[in-house]
């Protein structure tokens, strides 16, 4: 299979490029660079395209510490960053996380990283290429995803981050390895080995393998990849419901979520999946779905009435109302300093007259009786259940403040969390 030119891989990619970055007027680029040949193509090639229109690069690399040579390699990509006039940090991972899956634990670190360091850049670009997306899809087969799961590695999405956020790119991921290869080897570019690469203990190395005798029945990385986009607009198809649906027949409510409960009861599972899973991730502030199985029995529950407690949150169905709220277990303990922009339970987001820092004071759930307290005082028509898990302000004797009930000229908090729209790929 020819491979095609240098000059046609650098056309590709500068149109994938432009297309995904649109209108770079103050946009400034990140690039998460290991060293890999993936990754050094990707410097590269948009070092040449950035150069050209004027477009602010750095480049960052993770020293996960997990092989003697890390550092080592680091160094290669600080010097090899520098050579294209990029700037480069590195950034070590102290690896807290490395019991368990060990490179699950260490990708979702080194996105961690990334994130906390962007800073003014408000675009990350990585070097994923079309086997990472074959690979991917090999991964969740074997897990039975469905239409989600197994739905293309977008090129690009949004990520939360704080208040803020950043876009996640990823421009090669048309690209083959073979071809990213030639490339720099034309070049006399060089790229660092890792030799977990080739590490049969992991299963992303098993899918590589089983890629390469999938190729012999013409099940290739290619073939894949484009089923993996026909499901990718399946599954926008279906979110684009969901949203729909959720326009006109969800509501929020002082954090709670609330659902119209014979609308949901006339809609298809699939949809209900959808809608469910975001509203767990939306009122919990958890990054991650829970698992299908976990959905389906609460799902059940749900359309039978029942209560059901799940992913940190507490779904209660009360005449035409699916009402989901914060758990009490699961803020509980989630006790914080009061200081001016302090965020609590990832959702509220407090202000101290002045900016001043208040040291005498904490952030704690109000609790079951400070529940009692503050709807007595407020007059709140919440449900008990949810005033409890609402943010108070204590000091060492007790309830000082119910800031998101009452209004003091001392303290005051807003509700920080994004408006709730379901999510893309949301189960």
């Amino acid at each position: 299979m020819s491979l095609g030119t240098d000059e046609d891989l650098s056309k590709q990619f500068e149109e994938s490029l432009s297309r995904l970055t649109g209108d770079l007027s103050s946009k400034s680029l990140l690039l998460a660079v290991s060293g890999g040949s993936d990754s050094m193509a990707l410097m590269h090639l948009t070092a040449v395209w950035a150069k050209a229109r004027g477009v602010k690069c750095s480049v960052v690399t993770v020293d996960h510490g997990l092989r003697a040579e890390s550092a080592i390699e680091a160094e290669f990509v600080k010097s090899a960053a520098q050579g294209l006039g990029l700037t480069h940090k590195t950034l070590h991972w102290n690896g807290a996380e490395r019991s368990g899956n060990l490179q699950m634990n260490a990708r979702e670190a080194r996105y961690r990283l990334i994130a906390s360091h962007r800073a003014e850049h408000d675009m990350v670009l990585t070097g994923h290429t079309l086997e990472d997306q074959a690979e991917t899809f090999l991964l969740r087969l074997r897990r039975g995803s469905g239409v989600d799961g197994l739905s293309a590695i977008p090129e690009k999405r949004y990520v939360t981050a704080g208040e803020g956020g950043y876009w996640l790119i990823r421009p090669m991921l048309d690209l083959q390895r073979d071809r990213l290869r030639k490339f720099l080897k034309q070049r006399s570019i060089d790229w660092v080995d890792d030799p977990s690469n080739d590490d049969i203990r992991f299963d992303r190395v098993k899918m590589r393998h089983a890629l390469a005798h999938l190729s012999d029945l013409g099940i290739n990385a290619k073939n894949i990849a484009e089923t993996s986009r026909h499901l990718q607009r399946a599954r926008d198809a279906l979110d684009q419901q969901t949203g729909l649906f959720a326009q006109e027949f969800c509501k929020t409510e002082h954090g709670d979520l609330l659902i119209d409960r014979a609308e949901f009861q006339k809609q298809h599972s699939e949809l209900q999946y959808r809608l469910i899973s975001s509203a767990l991730k939306w009122v919990s502030s958890n990054p991650y779905r829970p698992r299908f199985s976990t959905l389906a029995f609460a799902l059940e529950s749900i359309l039978s009435g029942k209560t059901q407690s799940l992913h940190g949150c507490l779904v209660r169905v009360h005449k035409n109302e699916i009402r989901i709220t914060r758990e009490f277990n699961a803020v509980a303990k989630t006790k914080m300093d009061l200081e001016d922009g302090a965020i609590w339970d990832g959702r509220w987001k407090f202000h101290c007259a002045n900016g001043q820092t208040l040291p005498d004071l904490f952030i704690a759930p109000l609790g079951p009786m400070g529940a009692t307290w503050a709807r007595h005082e407020s007059g709140s028509m919440l449900p008990h259940r949810s005033l409890q898990c609402h943010p108070g302000v204590f000091n060492e004797n007790g309830i000082v403040y119910a800031p998101s009930l009452i209004e003091n000229k001392h303290v005051s908090v807003t509700f920080c969390a994004k408006p709730f729209v379901p999510d893309l790929g949301s189960y």
